[in-house]
């Protein structure tokens, strides 16, 4: 099947809503800490920032809606009412002319308190304001639909029921049909999704006097395998060898791979390469990588996913990572990819 024809692996059944003779079916969307469940027809169009303060917004062909959230300091909260205010001041500065609402009153959203508000521009507009207490972000999602039916309001009703913005030790994420996760303390840092490639990096750092430390997940898959690599489909070394390791040792110098080897994971057959790295004059850096590479007939695309973890410290101190750790890590995180 090509890509884009299979459906979406949902880690729970897609949930069908009926409307006369029309009927809904909503998947899961996981980004930046957000998990909640849009409608099969919508698609990811926008996104940026983190998981601290940033946006996305899906679309379908007559609505869309975005979500936006900014982290803020316990001590620096704002009313809530402040936040409708300087939205509605946004709103109408970048339209040039006042806008007129029609209801603003209380609500609930994933049990936090929530103030809602009817906006008529151009569409129909419900707007819903909240403050997250366990991830300290202000939350604000923004539903726009050419008419107000059935179909629209259970959309809504759909959406802010699944919405979770709080309560994971690992942030759930889905990339079209694939889903993993990855610890909370990593933030994306880098994203290009492109026709052909997708690539995320995740990065978590830690600092201590004299010390630095960080992890990075580097996530990339490319699609219509069977077309770009085919004489490659049956040697993944060699792929990685052409088409990619030259990215890899960009990004990492002085990385060097071990003999690679090569491990059944979940239905695929996978190539594992284990690698360390060193350099530094001033600062003495030392790092660990495992690049996990394999391919999925499934969705017809070529994974290949690189964890690593590096330690920074003056010239003359011990460097240590703990390879057992690491490699637990890594492990860790590979086991919880489904790519179909």
């Amino acid at each position: 099947m090509h890509e884009g024809s299979k459906k979406i692996y949902l880690a729970t059944p897609p949930m069908i809503w009926s409307i006369g003779v029309r009927a809904l079916e909503f998947r899961n969307l996981c980004w930046n800490g957000f998990l909640l469940r849009v409608p099969w027809e919508a698609r990811l169009v926008r996104e940026g920032g983190n998981a601290k303060t940033g946006s996305m917004r899906i679309e379908a062909e007559s609505y869309f809606f975005e979500v936006k959230w900014e982290e803020v300091q316990p001590k620096k909260i704002k009313p809530l009412s402040e936040v409708v205010s300087a939205f509605i001041e946004k709103l109408e500065k970048e339209s040039k002319r006042k806008i007129p609402f029609r209801a603003k009153r209380q609500a609930n959203v994933f049990n936090h308190d929530a103030l809602f508000m009817s906006v008529k521009t151009d569409v129909e507009e419900r707007v819903y304001f909240w403050y997250c207490e366990e991830s300290l972000r202000v939350m604000t999602i923004l539903f726009a639909f050419r008419s107000l039916n059935p179909a629209s309001r259970t959309i809504m009703k759909q959406v802010l029921d699944s919405i979770r913005c709080h309560g994971e030790e690992t942030n759930l994420w889905t990339v079209l049909e694939t889903e993993f996760e990855v610890p909370s303390s990593f933030l994306l840092t880098e994203r290009k999704l492109m026709v052909g490639r997708t690539h995320l990096l995740f990065l978590e750092q830690k600092f201590s006097p004299f010390t630095q430390r960080r992890r990075e997940i580097l996530f990339d898959y490319f699609s219509m395998a069977n077309v770009q690599f085919e004489s490659y489909l049956k040697d993944l070394n060699k792929w990685v060898e052409k088409w990619y390791l030259k990215d890899l040792k960009k990004r990492y110098r002085g990385m060097k791979f071990e003999v690679p080897a090569e491990e059944k994971i979940s239905t695929h057959i996978a190539l594992i390469k284990k690698g360390r790295g060193r350099g530094g004059f001033t600062t003495r850096k030392f790092a660990l990588y495992t690049n996990v590479t394999w391919y999925c007939e499934d969705l017809n695309r070529i994974y290949s996913v690189t964890t690593s973890e590096h330690v920074a410290r003056p010239l003359g101190a011990k460097l240590r990572i703990d390879e057992e750790t690491f490699e637990d890590f890594s492990k860790e995180f590979i086991s919880k990819v489904k790519c179909h």
